[in-house]
């Protein structure tokens, strides 16, 4: 169980540094909207207002900018993890950064100081408490000597503010402020809107893998422990079956006269033959290095499949049919031939008259359809079957089809059953048609069937 919440914890850590990582990089991309709008803005203060600015130290303040993001760049092109007080230090340049700007060009008078609200709404929503009110603590103080301390800039004052300046050139100050102010507006509200929705999004996704990652984390643990019970149960048996086996060469060599008796005999000595071969195939298979995949003709691996089963289950009739044209090579493991068989029991106990099974593959997957003709179920049990032990039949329990899906979802496939108005039920397994780096026992440690 510590395992388990080790686990999460790691994983819960690793959604947080990705989503980190990619707020810095929203973050990037906001700084390189601004820079190149305050450029724009500088250029026409410069060429087209004419405004007495000193452009040589604000134009160093830009290339300081412009390192910073340079860095930012060159750390997110390594993968390096980012932490929260880094995503912090950077908001909290952008603050000071824009206070240096705005000191030259008319403190609080201009129209951009309420650009100082978009590094606060980005802590609130991605940073801490703490981090928030140290940023909102040090935005508000660089709002308030700005309001003190600042170069004049007489073409963005309000104005009032010079009683000099006659009634035409006042009226083009003000509205030229107002303009800045509702383009600053424009410009703060559409980045707020663009981070605040993107990070909202990232949240939901988060959580909506989180989810589903302690889903499987205890699916997982539930076939640990089926797992560690059937070794237990399979070392059991061996001594039951052994002493079967014996009794029934006896009573197959008392009854030779009896044709009738010695076909039932027979069917099962094969029976228990199937039985033990099945138990020494479990302890061969056990060590991870059996399990290394192969590659197999797609129609041997199934014919192969269904002659296994057909011993099993050899009253059930199965209708199989495969694509036309050359099969593709498959990736197998002999974790899969299991789960099929599981699914093929399935259909047949649902279906004891007989089931159709159909095989197609399409550019990189696979398909296997069953469909059986029984009493069918509902597609709220039926979204529900493989992620639980529930069982429709009565006397079930439910384990064959999780950890049927557990392999198939280890190998990168997928199994959905779809209720049939006609009756019955399909089943459909995807798989593809070389299995992911991840289905390799030797390198995939997560607790799976």
């Amino acid at each position: 169980m510590n395992a388990t919440f080790n686990n999460t914890a790691r994983h819960l850590d690793a959604l947080r540094f990705n989503a980190l990582r990619q707020n810095l990089r929203r973050l990037l991309l906001i700084r390189a909207i601004v820079f190149a709008l305050q450029l724009m803005a500088l250029l026409c203060a410069w060429r087209v207002l004419q405004l007495p600015l000193d452009y040589g130290l604000i134009f160093a303040i830009f290339f300081t900018l412009a390192l910073v993001n340079g860095a930012l760049y060159w750390r997110l092109q390594q993968h390096q993890r980012p932490h929260a007080p880094e995503f912090f230090a950077h908001l909290l340049i952008d603050v000071l950064g824009l206070w240096l700007l705005l000191y030259f060009t008319g403190g609080a008078s201009n129209p951009f100081i309420s650009y100082l609200l978009v590094p606060v709404t980005i802590a609130a929503a991605t940073l801490s408490l703490g981090y928030t009110l140290a940023l909102v603590a040090c935005a508000l103080a660089c709002y308030s000597l700005l309001l003190f301390f600042y170069t004049p800039l007489p073409a963005l004052m309000p104005a009032d503010a010079g009683a000099h300046t006659d009634h035409g050139s006042s009226a083009q100050v003000a509205n030229l402020h107002v303009l800045g102010m509702w383009f600053n507006f424009l410009v703060s509200a559409a980045l707020i809107t663009y981070f605040v929705v993107k990070m909202a999004a990232d949240n939901q996704r988060q959580q909506a893998r989180l989810r589903q990652y302690r889903e499987d984390t205890l699916r997982n643990e539930q076939i640990l422990a089926v797992a560690i019970l059937a070794a237990g149960t399979a070392h059991e048996l061996g001594t039951p079956l052994g002493s079967m086996a014996v009794l029934l060469k006896e009573l197959r060599q008392q009854h030779l006269g009896d044709a009738a008796l010695d076909q039932d005999l027979k069917l099962l000595q094969d029976q228990v033959a199937r039985c033990r071969d099945a138990l020494r195939t479990l302890a061969q298979k056990a060590d991870f290095k059996n399990l290394e995949a192969e590659t197999l003709p797609l129609n041997d691996f199934l014919q192969h499949v269904m002659q296994q089963w057909q011993l099993l289950r050899p009253e059930v009739a199965c209708t199989f049919q495969i694509q036309a044209g050359t099969p593709p090579a498959i990736e197998v493991d002999a974790t899969l031939q299991q789960a099929l068989i599981n699914m093929l029991n399935n259909a047949a106990d649902s279906s004891p008259q007989g089931f159709e099974l159909r095989a197609q593959w399409h550019d990189t997957q696979w398909t296997l359809l069953i469909r059986d003709f029984g009493a069918g179920i509902s597609a709220a049990l039926a979204a529900q079957l493989g992620t639980h032990f529930l069982t429709t039949k009565t006397d079930g329990m439910g384990v064959g089809l999780v950890l049927s899906q557990a392999t198939v979802n280890r190998l990168g496939g997928t199994v959905n059953l779809f209720p049939l108005e006609a009756g019955g039920t399909l089943t459909q397994i995807t798989l593809p048609l070389h299995l992911p780096r991840a289905a390799n026992p030797e390198t995939h440690h997560r607790s799976t069937a």
